[in-house]
């Protein structure tokens, strides 16, 4: 995969207005399959229906992969989201700066 694909897709400066965080919803920003968190460092994950995701960190070398499902596929309204963003903002926190 060409560097500069990566970059496009999980860089939200690289991102149209109406994709970037904030504003493709209400926290993350959208990029080519990629949900891409706010703020200046590039931090990006991909979430599965059932919760299935991974969280990239590249300025870290870090990441994060959670095979587990949840028992619904909203998994935005269960514990199972809020749980898995506390996990990872601890280990990033723990290492680098939130």
């Amino acid at each position: 995969m060409p560097k500069d694909y990566l970059l496009d897709a999980t860089d939200w400066h690289r991102q149209p207005l109406a994709f970037q965080p904030r504003k493709a919803t209400s926290y993350f920003g959208y990029g080519y399959q990629f949900w891409l968190y706010p703020g200046e460092k590039r931090r990006f994950a991909l979430l599965g229906v059932y919760g299935q995701s991974v969280f990239v960190d590249p300025e870290l070398k870090l990441v994060m992969v959670v095979t587990a499902v949840a028992k619904n596929a909203n998994v935005g309204k269960e514990s199972f989201a809020t749980e898995r963003d506390a996990v990872w903002r601890g280990i990033v926190a723990k290492y680098g700066s939130w």
